[in-house]
């Protein structure tokens, strides 16, 4: 190569560093503050929708009941229909979502986004692009309706 060309590579790369991870700084700080929110309220039992738009298992909109910290079923909003038993390993916990959120962190992630509820730090919305060189990586997570199984989320 030329030594222009290899001046040009160079301060591309460069410019590039300069730029950072699209990834807040910030973020783990706000997952943290989160997490501790959430875990204040000690809601073991509830329920939520999820709504997956990556390549994974199961896709699309997901009802999610967790009982004791546990999942224990899923129903597909769309056919009431159950999640198959053997799917139900793969739908998240509120404390999955915050570990998928720190690992997402921890592998340094091409971009994350992430929003949480102000009252309580659920996870409202993820986004993950893990890496810009592979295709069909992301996912985006969409949680809404979560209610206690008593019926009432309650502020402190």
């Amino acid at each position: 190569m030329t030594r222009s060309v290899n001046s040009i590579l160079l301060l591309g790369a460069l410019a590039l560093a300069a730029c950072g991870s699209p990834t807040a700084p910030d973020e783990r700080a706000r997952l943290e503050q989160a997490r501790a929110v959430w875990y204040a309220k000690g809601l073991a039992s509830y329920r939520f929708e999820l709504t997956r738009l990556c390549e994974c298992l199961p896709a699309g909109r997901v009802k999610v009941t967790v009982e004791q910290g546990v999942v224990s079923g899923g129903e597909y909003p769309e056919s009431g229909n159950p999640v198959e038993p053997a799917l139900l390993t793969y739908l998240p916990t509120v404390p999955d979502l915050f570990d998928l959120i720190e690992a997402a962190l921890d592998q340094g992630a091409v971009s994350l986004a992430a929003e949480y509820d102000s009252r309580f730090g659920f996870p409202l919305h993820v986004s993950i692009d893990y890496s810009a060189a592979l295709a069909d990586d992301e996912i985006e997570l969409i949680i809404r309706d979560l209610a206690a199984l008593d019926g009432e989320l309650r502020a402190p």
